[in-house]
């Protein structure tokens, strides 16, 4: 899903020349327009705030390349990418909270998805698809699920994405799956595979995916003019958007998170 070899040559604190803004993490065909109309009410938000950002979101780059930009004005990232790759280069800007009950705000978790008739995991055999080994949802929290389980996984799958892997288990192609809890709530609003599977536990809860940017000067206006635009944005566009709510997480939140 990364190209992480961009990393190896950039220096993040070079000028910012022509910024730019992205959400990749739940940018799909069913959430663009939403993801349009926030970008919208945020850019002008910042730029009321004397803040330069640009027209539209950036779509064309891999989002690892773009989150090691000098130009990076603010962008999404999941906490696995951040801990082991960005926490040097970028800085912390909050931390959406998804309003998920019985979690800490700002934190959230991976839903363990079966097919319907499915009763239990079990302990041997069971076939994980998972999105990729750089995901913190789909890969490192259901495997340090399955060793607090006694659970081994047969073998595993990988999709490229949450909703492939969702997919993966409709069709019998897995046996199981972990999707980030808000990835699990789009997939039951739009596909219609949706129905061929059911909830059967969720992983313990970790900080959420992080807001970033390449230049420490822009984060309070930025976290500020987030907070003015997930007020203002409508309801039918926050429903799909994972921008509930903003909280000012500490990097040490993230740093501290278990890996395999």
């Amino acid at each position: 899903m990364f190209d992480w070899k961009v990393t190896q040559n950039n220096n993040i604190q070079n000028p910012m020349t022509k910024p730019e803004a992205s959400f990749p993490m739940y940018d799909f065909p069913e959430t663009r327009k939403a993801n349009d109309a926030f970008w919208l009410v945020l850019r002008k938000k910042l730029r009321n705030r004397k803040t330069k950002a640009p027209e539209g979101l950036t779509r064309s780059k891999d989002a690892m390349q773009l989150w090691c930009s000098p130009d990076l004005l603010v962008s999404q990232t999941c906490s696995y990418p951040y801990r082991k790759v960005l926490a040097e280069k970028v800085f912390l800007i909050g931390t959406p909270d998804l309003g998920i009950d019985d979690v800490p705000s700002g934190y959230y978790h991976s839903v363990l998805v079966v097919r319907r008739e499915k009763a239990d995991i079990a302990r041997i055999g069971e076939t994980l698809a998972y999105n990729d080994t750089y995901s913190q949802s789909g890969w490192i929290a259901p495997n340090l699920y399955a060793r607090d389980h006694n659970i081994v996984f047969a073998s595993v799958l990988e999709t490229g994405g949450h909703w492939n892997s969702a997919q993966a288990v409709a069709t019998r192609k897995t046996t199981v799956a972990a999707l980030d809890v808000f990835s699990w709530e789009l997939i039951k609003k739009f596909a219609p595979f949706s129905h061929e599977l059911k909830e059967i536990d969720t992983t313990p809860p970790t900080p959420g995916l992080p807001l970033i940017t390449a230049h420490r000067k822009y984060v309070d206006d930025i976290y500020v003019a987030m907070e003015e635009t997930i007020s203002e944005v409508g309801q039918k566009e926050l429903e799909l958007v994972p921008f509930k709510g903003l909280v000012r997480l500490k990097k040490s939140d993230y740093m501290e998170i278990e890996d395999l």
